[in-house]
């Protein structure tokens, strides 16, 4: 079964079907495909690795680094310290982290990595959560047009 996918605005989604029709932000969308990839068991058990919605979700973030340097302070400055925490939390350890925490000031760098939940892992679902929030903080953003997307091959979004 295939269904249509059809594109709503900037960020915004139709996915139908003969049947069915639904209409879906980014970040709920990250929930859906976590969600249809556990019940399809396409999820790998915690034992052997993260489940899929962990690597799109770095993807995305990573996505978000070819922003002006002006827009990526914008996002980094109005996210909260927590949500910078589990962000991090999520990226820890690798190339995108130090890629991330080039745009936060000194002091909330300084903040997130004495958080006690900073060298914790993160679990599944707060690391949903965390993606989940961050990215609405993201679409909030672009539809106030405090910040721009832009494509690495210089298409905006």
């Amino acid at each position: 079964m295939s269904f249509e996918v059809f594109t709503l605005g900037e960020h915004r989604y139709k996915i139908s079907k003969d049947f069915f029709s639904t209409q879906l932000e980014l970040a709920d969308a990250m929930e859906l495909i976590s969600k249809l990839d556990e019940q399809l068991g396409l999820n790998p058990p915690q034992s052997q690795g993260e489940p899929n919605f962990i690597h799109l979700g770095r993807k995305l973030l990573k996505t978000l680094t070819h922003m002006d340097s002006k827009s990526m302070q914008t996002l980094m400055h109005t996210a909260s310290r927590d949500q910078l925490v589990d962000i991090m939390r999520t990226v820890k350890g690798t190339k995108l982290e130090n890629r991330l925490m080039t745009h936060t000031t000194k002091r909330n760098k300084q903040a997130i990595q004495s958080d006690v939940l900073y060298n914790q892992p993160i679990k599944p679902l707060e690391a949903l959560r965390a993606f989940t929030e961050f990215f609405s903080l993201v679409e909030k953003l672009i539809d106030e047009e405090h910040i721009t997307l832009i494509d690495p091959n210089g298409e905006y979004y």
